[in-house]
């Protein structure tokens, strides 16, 4: 359905606009939420008028704006769209072809967007959907073959199945694709369009398929919005080169230039490297040097472009880029190398850099090193001549050093030729005094190296003279005589040191310098050919890369490489290949062609871009309109509501004063006359005289039943809801903030240790306080302190009656019988005797033997606890001033100790802690009672006293 420039994409939804009035009705015959007066008492009402208001209406703005609300989500359940882009006609079936290849990887979101847009247009026109794909995909044992084409589907299915769609990093088979089509004859009779979602890339088959499908049906070719930011680009070279390393970019010619990022990781996935690019306009390759040390170059493992997601994009460097193989040739008799001093700097220049093996010469070439290294004349040359000079022009790399001072190396495999001799102080040719080193030339792939004035030469082996000799010369001494020379050799390359490697001639092996010309010369080493008999040999795959370039382990279809040299297929997917430490990269850039050559379409094929920005999806802001009218309506709501609240308050106010001032009225109008004034007092008298006879016809205990009623109901409202300690209120300031802070300190001990998380502890009088909230409660016995009344005295009885403990402290260490008597009389305190160390109390959480305080005095127990509160005591006594060994800290505990009548001694920090743990232990008796006297805790109870 299309209004105008807006079309509708589900138009079917649009009913739901019948639901509009229904709304309206609802919302305007709903009533009012009705409004919430608290009055405390029936006198208030008196004089309040009715001002009942007619709540059958809503106010006319909420409807509205309700309404409003449900509109906005109508028309976005229809996803309107507007300016919206046919990509085909709307009869017939359509025919779309995807190009999942690789090129695809980098822009595949906008893919997704225009499948998404095609399938929007077939449901809109109710057309079925047949679906191709041009990457193919590994099919049988070890073949690889294009799925079959898909349809006839509906645009539900046809969206589900671009879903499942991933592009691979490999290159598309459009002649396959065109076969497939040629032989679906009911596909060619059926579609009345044919799209085909691809790039301008040539690639072959590409402009054939669309010249063929061109004389069937409409070819409408839809492209990728060209990204002015990278376009498509690969790497298709990744070298290394005596500087670092050198990168080539391929990619598509564009009008402006651009910038992007070439960044490095090792093998952690971490970046080591972000090198900035500038690609030039209207260039297809764009060649990167980048210098690197070597021991940075040595951990790269991928080299990518920052935010460019495609298997191009990444070059993995494999196991040969990281590391060399070098063999050092020793004679079959010589002893264990390690040990000689002849390879010691040696050995300790490569091996942080390289894969160091000894050998012989013929066991070091069936290896197949990189990098072979030789002292003087090399040892087993005679049988092994070709097979070393084949393995040099293969790529080895073959150094030699300066022998004993007896024999000089023959003239086979050296750079240069050799005077028969050495030069040294004793020789005709001999200089006053060791000479040093010069400085790096230019062709010198160690230049920029500093060479340290400490380095000397006093002998060395000296090169004829040639028309040549400066080009082979790396490194020379400071009267010009050569100190490194070098040539090439097919594919491989010779160097020789004039010195030898240890540090008889020279103190250069002895020196940071000689590494550093290692870390030069090591990457200078090309990988060998593989020779035939290594071409026969499967590499297994270990990773694999997707389209993306994001590694993940290989699947069953994915077969062992021979050759990295082919383009990537289903069945040798671009990743690591190699086993045992072998790591071949098999990379995609570097089969990549042909992005400077956009493909030739033939002229009756339409050519549309992906992305267009003139259409815009409307369904999103009317979702977002939606919301913000609800939000807007929820806030009125609120505030509506809290002005009520505040007019409601002002208005009761009012009405209170008002109330109060007509009773102030109507008092002064019904006050008595003079003459009716007698009357008035004799009538109060006698009634004063009746209410104080019955006062004293009911004694005092109606005085406690008075005082019970001034108690705090917020205090006894929050000790029900939270649980809590509270402690005897004594009169005794001191005594009682020191019970207090005792208390406090237990309770912040048991949240820490123990699962009771208990609420603050609180002072309580029995004469005003409700103590059936208090599990325990604790009461310190002071001289001077507060006697309980009559019914102070019989609240306590109700509570140690009906299942309550008190803890009774004498904070005197010894029992004084007279002064307990007297504070305790009326209380109906049960025959006590001596806790037994088997008490429930010493076992309740932790293993006790008594029960620790400022002082250890015996604890004083129930006799015959009654049956009926499950054996648990209700009154414990003792003498151990508990209250000060609980306070948490030393200032509090000298704070309270000097208000006390019994001074508090230095209580130890392991008393301290074995108080706190009876006071855990007598908490949890109070609150679980006699658990932990179950038979079943017994075996518990006896492994933790065995241990």
């Amino acid at each position: 359905m299309i209004f105008g420039a807006i079309t509708f994409l589900y138009p079917a939804l649009l009913a739901g606009l019948l639901l509009l009035p229904v709304l309206w009705l609802i919302i305007r015959s709903a009533p009012r939420r009705p409004r919430r007066i608290h009055f405390p008492a029936a006198r208030l009402l008196i004089g309040a008028t009715n001002n009942r208001r007619n709540a059958e209406r809503s106010p006319l703005w909420q409807t509205i704006l309700r309404s409003l609300i449900l509109l906005a989500l109508i028309l976005a359940a229809a996803h309107p769209v507007l300016n919206k882009t046919d990509y085909a006609p709307e009869n017939g079936a359509m025919l779309v072809m995807v190009d999942n290849s690789w090129s695809s990887a980098a822009n595949w979101p906008q893919y997704r967007q225009g499948m998404k847009q095609i399938v929007n247009q077939a449901r809109l026109n109710n057309q079925s959907v047949f679906i191709g794909i041009t990457a193919p995909e590994a099919a049988g044992a070890n073949s690889t073959d294009l799925p079959p084409l898909q349809g006839p589907l509906s645009p539900h299915d046809a969206q589900n199945a671009f879903d499942r769609l991933q592009p691979h990093p490999w290159a598309p088979a459009y002649p396959l694709l065109a076969t497939q089509i040629a032989g679906r004859q009911d596909i060619t009779n059926a579609i009345a369009s044919a799209i085909l979602l691809t790039n301008d890339i040539d690639e072959p088959g590409k402009a054939s398929l669309a010249e063929d499908l061109s004389t069937v049906s409409p070819l409408i070719v839809v492209h990728p919005a060209a990204n002015p930011d990278n376009g498509t680009l690969a790497i298709t070279a990744l070298t290394r080169n005596r500087n670092g390393m050198a990168v080539t970019l391929g990619h598509t010619q564009q009008a402006d230039s651009r910038q992007t990022t070439l960044v490095a990781r090792n093998d952690r996935g971490q970046i080591i490297l972000r090198h900035p690019v500038t690609i030039a306009a209207q260039t297809a390759h764009t060649d990167i040097e980048v210098p690197l040390p070597g021991d940075i170059a040595n951990a790269i493992q991928t080299v990518g472009l920052i935010n460019v997601e495609s298997a191009a994009a990444l070059f993995q460097t494999g196991a040969k880029w990281q590391q060399r193989k070098v063999g050092i040739v020793v004679s079959s008799g010589e002893g264990p190398v390690l040990l000689s001093d002849r390879y010691f700097f040696l050995d300790r220049a490569i091996s942080p850099y390289a894969n160091v093996t000894y050998g012989t010469l013929a066991s070091l070439l069936a290896d197949s090193p990189d990098v072979l290294v030789a002292t003087g004349n090399i040892a087993g040359l005679g049988s092994q001549q070709g097979a070393l000079t084949r393995w040099i022009d293969n790529g080895g790399m073959l150094v030699r050093f300066a022998g004993d001072a007896t024999s000089s190396p023959d003239d086979r495999f050296l750079p240069v030729t050799l005077r028969l001799g050495n030069r040294d102080f004793g020789g005709s040719m001999s200089w006053e005094r060791p000479k040093h080193l010069a400085r790096f030339e230019g062709n010198s792939p160690f230049f920029g190296l500093s060479v340290p004035e400490e380095i000397t030469v006093t002998r060395q082996l000296l090169a004829e003279p040639d028309r040549d000799i400066v080009e082979k010369t790396w490194s020379r001494l400071t009267d010009g005589t050569p100190l490194i020379t070098s040539i090439p050799q097919n594919a491989g390359r010779i160097v020789l040191f004039h010195v030898t490697p240890w540090a008889d001639w020279s103190n250069l092996p002895m020196s940071g310098l000689f590494v550093q010309i290692w870390q030069r010369l090591l990457p200078l080493a090309s990988p060998d050919e593989q020779s035939s008999s290594q071409i026969r040999t499967l590499l297994p795959p270990q990773s694999i890369l997707d389209a993306f370039g994001r590694a993940h382990q290989p699947d069953p279809t994915v077969l062992a490489l021979q050759s990295d040299r082919d383009m990537p297929t289903p069945r040798h997917p671009p990743g690591i290949y190699g086993q045992n430490g072998q790591a071949v990269a098999h990379n995609l850039g570097p089969h990549i062609g042909g992005l400077d050559n956009p493909v030739r379409w033939p002229d009756q094929v339409q050519i549309k871009t992906l992305a267009d920005d003139t259409q815009v999806d409307l369904a999103t802001i009317c979702v977002f309109a939606a919301f913000c009218l609800f939000l807007i309506d929820t806030l009125i709501v609120i505030l509506t509501s809290a002005t009520s609240r505040f007019q409601g308050h002002r208005r009761g106010r009012k009405i209170t004063r008002a109330q109060a001032q007509a009773q102030a009225d109507k008092n002064r109008a019904m006050a008595p006359s003079p003459q009716t004034k007698s009357s008035s007092t004799k009538t109060l008298t006698l009634l004063v005289l009746v209410l104080a006879g019955a006062a004293l016809t009911t004694g005092l205990g109606n005085i406690g039943q008075a005082h019970a009623q001034e108690t705090t109901p917020l205090q006894d409202f929050q000790a029900a809801l939270h649980p809590r300690l509270a402690y005897m209120h004594t009169g005794v300031a001191a005594i009682d903030r020191l019970s207090h802070a005792g208390l406090s300190g237990l309770t912040d001990i048991l949240r820490k240790r123990t699962a009771a998380d208990l609420a603050s502890p609180v002072m309580v009088n029995p004469q005003n306080d409700d103590l059936s909230f208090y599990p325990l409660i604790y009461w310190p016995l002071a001289e001077g302190q507060t006697e309980l009344s009559a019914y102070g005295r019989e609240q306590l009885n109700r509570y140690l009656a009906n299942g309550g403990m008190v803890l009774i402290d004498s904070r005197d260490r010894e029992v004084e019988p007279a002064r307990l008597r007297r504070l305790l009389e009326g209380i109906e305190i049960p025959t006590l005797a001596r806790a037994p160390r088997d008490h429930i109390v010493f076992r309740s959480f932790y293993l006790l033997d008594q029960a620790y305080g400022r002082f250890d005095a015996a604890l004083w127990v129930d006799a015959r606890p009654d049956p009926r509160l499950d054996g648990v005591s209700s009154v414990l006594f003792g003498g151990n001033d508990w209250a000060a060994s609980w306070v948490s800290t030393r200032l509090e505990l000298e704070q309270y100790g000097t208000a006390t009548s019994n001074p508090i001694d230095d209580i130890s920090p392991r008393q301290h802690e074995l108080a706190l743990r009876f006071g855990v232990n007598l908490v949890i008796y109070a609150l679980t009672g006699s658990y932990k006297g179950d038979q079943v805790h017994l075996p518990a109870i006896l492994e933790r006293l065995g241990r």
